[in-house]
């Protein structure tokens, strides 16, 4: 796969639809009776299971072994892609031309917390790099292209702006999201050089998730 050839949008475009095929193999693979992704296919004698395709199984493995390693391959073009286009476009007023327009919605009001100083920029922790159309991190106000201080209680580098941040902090303020479910969380973004404070309800909607955006690290 010759994933930086591709434009943005067709990177967003093939990791979606590769989420929607391991989400339709995870699927089939965890149904009663089978054997999951990572499941023996033997019974405790040795014997294959009883009413299990092992052919079929282990076709399934392997095309979500395969998408995996390829969504990881696209997630970083996709960093890369983004890291480019702050750099070309620093300065410039809209950072997101050229990427899947998400704000055609007036946003909701947010308020400014305070201006950038020059460490600013070091103090966030990831950069949102996809918002989906409708979902509540859209209708709430979060926009591509925002660079992440905090998500409720994660946060990284206020006290010491030259610190190195933690690896788990991406996977965190996913499960702090998942675990607030219809309660407003409190996200702190830099937008254009200015901090901005939105507050995010995690809910159902008709898309994948409880937010519908997709963050990356700095």
């Amino acid at each position: 796969m010759n994933a930086s050839s591709r434009t943005l949008d067709e990177l967003y475009d093939a990791r979606k639809l590769m989420e929607l095929e391991m989400g339709t193999i995870s699927a089939r693979l965890s149904a009663p009776g089978a054997p999951g992704l990572k499941g023996s296919l033997v019974d405790r004698e040795g014997f294959p299971i009883a009413g299990c395709d092992l052919y079929a199984v282990r076709s399934d493995r392997q095309r979500y072994n395969m998408l995996r390693n390829d969504y990881e391959t696209i997630t970083n073009a996709i960093t890369v892609k983004m890291a480019e286009k702050f750099s070309e476009r620093r300065g410039v007023e809209s950072i997101t031309s050229g990427v899947r327009d998400v704000s055609a919605a007036a946003p909701p009001p947010v308020s400014p917390v305070q201006t950038m100083d020059t460490n600013a920029a070091t103090r966030t922790f990831a950069i949102i790099d996809q918002v989906m159309d409708d979902s509540p991190g859209c209708v709430d106000g979060l926009r591509v292209g925002d660079r992440v201080c905090a998500v409720g209680d994660v946060r990284w580098g206020f006290d010491d702006p030259s610190a190195t941040p933690p690896s788990d902090l991406i996977p965190r303020a996913a499960r702090t999201f998942g675990e607030s479910e219809n309660h407003p969380v409190r996200v702190v973004i830099l937008r254009r050089g200015e901090r901005v404070e939105i507050m995010v309800t995690p809910r159902a909607w008709a898309g994948a998730g409880l937010v519908g955006c997709h963050m990356c690290t700095v």
